[in-house]
């Protein structure tokens, strides 16, 4: 940004709005963060169940083992 060429009140409000722009921005990428942090537990927290269930035989599967034919 080149050398400000308006009065004091007009750099004093140029500071102002510029500042309650970076606040506004800060908060709204504070808050996508949370969502992503959030988003990614519950994914993480699924694949968890996921490798849980698949490490545990299934019902199904032990039942039909202990069935003999013949």
């Amino acid at each position: 940004m080149g050398t400000f060429r308006g009065s004091d009140d007009s750099l004093e409000a140029e500071i102002a709005t510029l500042e309650a722009i970076a606040k506004l921005r800060v908060r709204r990428a504070a808050r996508d963060l949370k969502e992503l942090d959030r988003d990614l537990a519950e994914l993480r927290a699924e694949r968890g169940r996921r490798r849980a269930r698949s490490s545990i035989p299934s019902l199904t599967t032990a039942s039909e083992e202990s069935v003999t034919v013949g």
